[in-house]
């Protein structure tokens, strides 16, 4: 079967007690679960705070009133179909990782290591005082994935904020990464150790909003924690939608204080200082050149980018579909019939590369223009 995943999305709050503290509050689980399935059209979510005690506790309340369905074949099932996959998002050496385990016992398991090694067990993306081999090997031990999170961005990205190469760290190369919302496939395609490793795009949501600005079309076997994880070790993406790269808020080299585009060793003269940014840094790895053959790369613009489009309007258009549905497959003229003429324009011109986009840098968004 195909199924859109997200597989990247943060809790800012649970139990009534703050997780992520740069998320909305109104990201909980249960809004997190609806949302992603019923107004983006998702079919499995990775919530990425699975090892915060405030999240792992509410998850096992939501289990035990039927709310969340154990599977046996891992992850976790909601009422309305929707596969949520247990992840952990958390920070070692200054760099970000990805981790997904298949049960709440083996997120439990994991948590005796790594609680001790830090100082905050509520908070989400702590600091964790363990080598980044060592955790590789315990996650993969224990039937997990690890991968780097948004790889390439100067905040805390693997290739982009501390390594050239995976060989510093560890013996193998990364069997998945996380492209991050700067990047796009054939920013890093060329790259040569990564030929063999399969590229992921995830929302890295800390609102309702933004879940799925950033996903990937799979084919599963079934809806399951081992189908998935044999999805990406297999590469059976059928292809990757993201952001526009130029959308992104590290795609430009740019000046930290002000935002604009700026020599990386220059001094702005609001008196800010330059943050590489994604493009030159991946150019400096290769990623510009010709890699092999890789599941598609579908360059698209949120509903909530595009200009004129506001929250009426968003409620108008999801009357006749998803999100998703509406950035991909609704007809231009039901999307007319749902709002006029002139929206239904600028969503045909976004689908056809037709709008033109000033890239962002330093921590500030690219911003989208009608002609």
């Amino acid at each position: 079967m195909s199924v859109y995943a997200d597989l990247h999305v943060h809790i800012g709050q649970a139990n009534n007690r703050f997780v992520k503290i740069t998320a909305s509050r109104s990201l909980t689980i249960s809004n997190a679960l609806k949302y992603a399935k019923v107004i983006k059209g998702i079919d499995v979510l990775g919530l990425v705070d699975s090892g915060s005690k405030a999240v792992l506790l509410e998850l096992e309340e939501l289990l035990d009133i039927g709310e969340l369905t154990e599977i046996k074949e891992g992850g976790l099932k909601t009422k309305n179909g929707l596969l949520l996959i247990l992840g952990w998002e958390l920070e070692v050496k200054e760099v970000h990782y990805l981790l997904y385990l298949p049960y709440l016992k083996t997120i439990k398991e994991l948590t005796k290591i790594l609680w001790p090694r830090t100082k905050n067990q509520e908070l989400s993306t702590q600091r964790y005082l363990i080598p980044p081999a060592k955790l590789r090997l315990i996650i993969e031990d224990l039937g997990g994935l690890f991968l780097p999170a948004h790889a390439f961005t100067p905040h805390k990205g693997f290739y982009g904020k501390a390594y050239n190469s995976f060989k510093e760290e560890f013996d193998q190369p990364f069997q998945a990464l996380e492209l991050g919302l700067s990047s796009c496939t054939e920013m890093v395609s060329g790259i040569c150790e990564l030929q063999e490793t399969v590229f992921l795009a995830n929302s890295d949501a800390h609102s309702l909003p933004k879940i799925a600005r950033e996903y990937n079309e799979m084919l599963l076997s079934a809806l399951n924690f081992e189908a998935l994880k044999e999805a990406v070790e297999k590469e059976q993406i059928i292809a990757n939608y993201g952001l526009d790269p130029r959308l992104g808020k590290y795609h430009e080299t740019a000046c930290l204080k002000c935002g604009k585009s700026l020599e990386l060793k220059a001094r702005c003269g609001c008196g800010g200082y330059a943050i590489k940014g994604v493009r030159p840094r991946c150019e400096e790895l290769g990623g510009l050149l010709p890699g092999r053959k890789r599941p598609p790369y579908i360059k698209q613009i949120p509903l909530e980018f595009l200009p004129g489009i506001g929250s009426k309007t968003i409620s108008k258009l999801l009357e006749v579909g998803t999100e998703l549905d509406i950035l991909n497959k609704t007809s231009i003229e039901e999307i007319k019939k749902a709002t006029n003429e002139k929206i239904a324009g600028v969503i045909k011109d976004a689908r056809d590369g037709n709008l033109t986009i000033t890239a962002g840098g330093a921590g500030y968004y690219g911003k989208v223009k009608v002609e």
